[in-house]
């Protein structure tokens, strides 16, 4: 009986030993599993869009986008501990009309890796936004509500055309609503500034108040030894999705683009209002150059809790070394309909005017008008997930 009754005690703890630490097992992973964390996201936009003069003629089309550019993503963070975390990007654009990949690559649009700490701030590391898309994006309409309304050619790149490769990137934590920025991108070459680029920002917020600055350089020379740089911090000759800005009027590359802005936004509560003023210069490799400055103002409000609309003006004077002036006139007429947090339809209108020796109007994602200006109208419907 003492046998029998002591094998029995045995068996019971040992049961109850295994449950214990399959318990503790569960927990553990279960915690583990908790601080880590990858979310699948993306937008899909999509259009019908008529072009007054494309290249002298009427277009209809179903266009890409019209509101954000499509793109699907992947974002991960892991709870390191003590306040410390990893995290990554991955994101590809795409064209929702024919299913084709956009941005030179799986993960064109972005493709970073880095550590974050809540006292020190954030490194990462890959293909990046500089700090005028990544600290200003706030500042412009286009990002807002007026869809393709971009200052011409996307010419200070706020609306999230390009990109930085093999660049390490900085931004601190916000301190009394300050948060500083800044990225460098390496040429990836031995010749050190032959398609590299630096970056920095400021900006600060406080309740319905958003300000912020920033800059941009872009260094890009060829030579026979490197003769397309395919490698460097900026994979295309020409800087700009549509800008006509991207050589000279001789039709000489640009070697240099120098990027700065101001901008800010403040929510009255019954309406919103942006403005921004931009300083762009490019300097060409024929030893010639243009400065461009855009100026904008904008206005948007919700009518209704599910309906918005919004208004945009934007003034671009260009000049360059040889004497020859471009002026645009811009503006956008935007409405949206909130089906739902992530389902929405849209209603845009956009009207440019040039002037200029030799200047034509072009809408961003526009073929070039034939004249002097161009309209772009475009219903269509977004969808966020």
């Amino acid at each position: 009986m003492t046998t029998n009754t002591t094998t029995k005690t045995t068996k019971r703890r040992s049961s109850i030993r295994l449950c214990a630490a399959a318990a503790l097992t569960l927990a553990v992973s279960g915690a583990v599993h908790a601080q880590s964390s990858v979310t699948l996201y993306g937008v899909i936009s999509t259009s019908l869009e008529y072009v007054s003069n494309s290249r002298g003629s009427h277009q209809f089309a179903l266009a890409n986008a019209g509101m954000m550019p499509p793109r699907f993503g992947l974002r991960g963070v892991e709870n390191l501990g003590g306040g410390n975390k990893a995290l990554f990007t991955l994101e590809n654009g795409f064209n929702v009309t024919n299913g084709a990949m956009l941005g030179g690559g799986i993960f064109g649009r972005q493709a970073f890796v880095g550590l974050s700490n809540n006292r020190l701030g954030t490194v990462t590391f890959g293909r990046q936004y500089e700090e005028m898309t990544n600290s200003l994006w706030f500042a412009t309409a286009a990002n807002a509500f007026a869809g393709y309304g971009a200052h011409i050619g996307d010419n200070d790149n706020m609306f999230f055309t390009n990109r930085f490769n093999n660049a390490v990137r900085y931004a601190s934590p916000t301190l009394d609503g300050f948060t500083v920025a800044g990225s460098y991108a390496f040429s990836n070459t031995t010749q050190f500034s032959n398609n590299n680029g630096f970056s920095g920002s400021l900006t600060y917020m406080n309740g319905p108040l958003k300000v912020g600055a920033a800059f941009t350089q872009i260094n890009r020379r060829t030579n026979a030894a490197i003769p397309n740089l395919t490698s460097g911090a900026v994979d295309s000759t020409g800087w700009g999705f549509s800008s006509p800005f991207v050589t000279s009027p001789g039709g000489a590359g640009t070697n240099q683009q120098r990027i700065m802005g101001v901008g800010g936004t403040y929510d009255f509560g019954f309406f919103n209002v942006i403005a921004d003023y931009t300083n762009v210069l490019y300097n060409y490799s024929d030893s010639s150059g243009l400065r461009l400055q855009n100026f904008e103002g904008s206005v948007y409000k919700f009518i209704t809790p599910a309906f918005e609309m919004g208004l945009q003006y934007v003034y671009t004077v260009g000049n360059y070394s040889s004497g020859r002036g471009v002026h645009y006139n811009q503006v956008d007429l935007a409405s949206h309909y909130l089906l739902s947090k992530r389902t929405e339809l849209f209603l845009i209108g956009i009207y440019q005017r040039a002037a200029g020796p030799n200047a034509y109007a072009q809408i961003y994602t526009a073929s070039p008008s034939s004249g002097k200006t161009q309209t772009l109208i475009e219903a269509g419907i977004m969808h966020k997930f």
